[in-house]
């Protein structure tokens, strides 16, 4: 991010480059022994850092689930150090017995150690090989339909960052067995999986209680965020239109990927079945009138480390209709997008519809139970601790 930042510094006048360095710097530091312990070992997070200084911020679960990751290498008995895991400056990595998270610091601990640390990758999507060829090769289908290049909505990552897929001591997933599958062509040594969680604003029993079945069954959420081609809203939007009596519900940053709102105007905006809200605050009443009308929520993204948007709805009963990519445990009452064409997906939609009122409540009950079960921070929290206590135990056999 630094070298980013430094690339604009001539077109600055001096005195204006200062300010910004100076602040950069103060914001970006390192988060130095942050439960303020004096223990024998020190762990450094190589994550985000903004909940740890602005609190948590309800667009991504990554925030809850970061502060927990500190708690429990507090709780098991080390000293705490949290850092940006885009930071590029220097740190001293004498003092840490363990590493955590990915990105730069991860990756620069193997070429300024003195000493042997234990690191563990955090992979909170697929391998980085898989995503950015899925994500390449569906922005390059929509240029062969639209003759427009949309790299924007795809999710490319510009550093593969090979050093710590491949050269970490151990390795812990979110998601389900297709994310691990992908890291295992590049890495022989044990792989953690754990769920990722959900923050729960309304009463789901309340929900489900007063849902219409028989309406709900006609209306699909597809809630996300960057990277619309990506997660398969082109798809989604070219489906539809040929659909007029099931509606479709798009809440997601629409705003911030121009091309693409350019591109499919005509179905975002003048497709009566078609209702695109932009970007939703999950704590808003309008979004809680969305899941209310809806029996589904649909994701054919190309590749996930299991989507929180996703499961953020689960909570609330929407029954998953998502590709295997998506890598969302849809188990006995979701449903698996087949394939990440047309025909496939408007078959699954299909399928869909054709479930009985009963059926579409009984997997919405199951769904609900089944993610505020699994998919708690309570949850998250219990399986991260006990893969790192694992790991950590093993530490001088490695």
């Amino acid at each position: 991010m630094y070298k980013k930042i430094n690339k604009i510094k001539k077109y600055i006048p001096p005195s204006i480059w200062n300010v910004l360095k100076s602040a950069y710097e103060k914001y970006n530091r390192p988060i130095k022994n942050y439960f303020k312990t004096d223990i024998k070992e020190s762990v450094l997070i190589s994550y985000i850092t903004y909940p740890f200084k602005r609190g948590i911020n309800l667009s991504h679960t990554n925030a809850t689930e970061a502060l927990e990751i500190a708690k429990i290498f507090h709780e098991i008995g080390y000293n705490v150090d949290i850092v940006d895991y885009s930071y590029e400056g220097n740190l001293n990595y004498d003092k840490y017995s363990v590493i955590f998270g990915f990105g730069e610091p991860l990756i620069n601990s193997f070429y300024y150690r003195n000493h042997k640390i234990l690191t563990i990758y955090y992979g909170t999507g697929m391998h980085v090989i898989h995503q950015n060829h899925a994500t390449l090769k569906r922005i390059e289908e929509v240029y062969k339909k639209k003759d427009e290049w949309l790299l924007e909505s795809g999710r490319i990552v510009d550093k593969a960052w090979s050093v710590q897929t491949s050269l970490v001591d151990n390795i812990i997933t979110l998601g389900n067995e297709e994310v691990v599958n992908s890291y295992q062509k590049y890495f022989s040594r044990k792989i953690y999986n754990i769920p990722i969680s959900y923050y729960k604003i309304f009463d789901h029993n309340e929900i489900l209680k007063n849902k219409n079945f028989g309406d709900a069954k006609n209306h699909f959420l597809w809630f996300g965020s960057s990277g619309l081609i990506h997660k398969g809203l082109d798809l989604l939007l070219e489906v539809f239109k040929e659909l007029p009596d099931l509606h479709l519900h798009i809440c997601g940053p629409i705003d911030n990927e121009s091309k693409f709102k350019a591109v499919y105007h005509e179905e975002l905006y003048n497709t009566k079945n078609i209702h695109t809200y932009g970007f939703m605050n999950i704590q808003s009443n309008l979004f809680k009138d969305i899941v209310s009308k809806c029996a589904f929520t649909i994701f054919p993204s190309c590749s996930e480390g299991e989507p929180g948007s996703v499961v953020n709805v689960m909570v609330y009963g929407l029954i998953p209709i998502v590709s295997k990519m998506a890598n969302i445990r849809i188990k006995d009452f979701g449903m698996e997008i087949r394939e990440l064409t047309h025909a496939s997906i408007k078959e699954s939609i299909i399928k869909a519809t054709g479930l009985s009122e009963d059926e579409i409540k009984e997997r919405s009950m199951k769904c609900a139970g089944d993610t505020i079960s699994n998919h708690s921070i309570g949850k998250y929290s219990y399986e991260l601790k006990k893969a790192l206590i694992d790991i950590l135990e093993k530490k001088n056999e490695l």
